[in-house]
């Protein structure tokens, strides 16, 4: 089974790269997108499932997830079943905190992160646009998105690009990675932009 992790700071659009890549591999049976466990309300740009905090710690002392974290006092879970109910040939595609990737490649053997990033400029836009931050919490925001990422196969997808061409680049580096003949030769290159591996 093959376990593919995104990661990335809030405003680097993880989520419309997800969405996208959901629609078009839909018809693909070996690629299956987890959704998350959430404390914090429902937000229309995603498909998560939302619980309450007691909910949440119920399931979390039954074993019900494989990794949990928390970020801005809500707690985020990814459950075990989507890993146990799906074929050992699957691809397994869950959005995480990059402080969770550790967990999952403890548990599984064949893990890979995806880090989306935008540069600086972008991601300042699309923070200062969502309204949620002041100008000191965006700045933080914008250093902690350069802090380095610890993970075993890591794979950086530079998505400053125009949308379109984005979640094409995308969607082509999951596909890709479900192909094991295409995930060692990207894996050669991942410390290059995945753009120049996936064109």
């Amino acid at each position: 089974m093959k376990v593919i992790l995104i990661v990335g700071p809030s405003g680097s659009g993880k989520d419309t790269l997800l969405r996208h890549a959901r629609k078009t591999l839909v018809s693909q049976h070996s690629f299956i997108f987890s959704k998350r466990y959430i404390t914090r309300p429902p937000d229309s740009n995603e498909d998560n499932y939302y619980v309450d905090q007691y909910a949440f710690e119920q399931l979390r002392r039954g074993g019900f997830f494989v990794a949990t974290w928390e970020a801005h006092n809500n707690l985020y879970g990814i459950p075990h079943h989507i890993f146990t109910t799906n074929e050992a040939s699957s691809a397994i595609v869950c959005s995480i905190s990059r402080t969770a990737i550790s967990d999952f490649e403890k548990v599984f053997t064949d893990t890979i992160t995806i880090n989306v990033t935008v540069n600086d400029e972008i991601l300042r836009e699309r923070l200062t646009t969502r309204g949620r931050e002041d100008t000191l919490n965006v700045n933080k925001r914008i250093q902690r998105a350069k802090l380095p990422i610890q993970s075993e196969n890591l794979i950086t997808f530079d998505n400053s690009a125009a949308l379109e061409e984005s979640k094409r680049g995308f969607t082509s580096l999951l596909y890709k990675l479900g192909k094991a003949d295409q995930r060692d030769k990207i894996l050669t290159f991942a410390k290059s932009t995945v753009r120049d591996c996936v064109s």
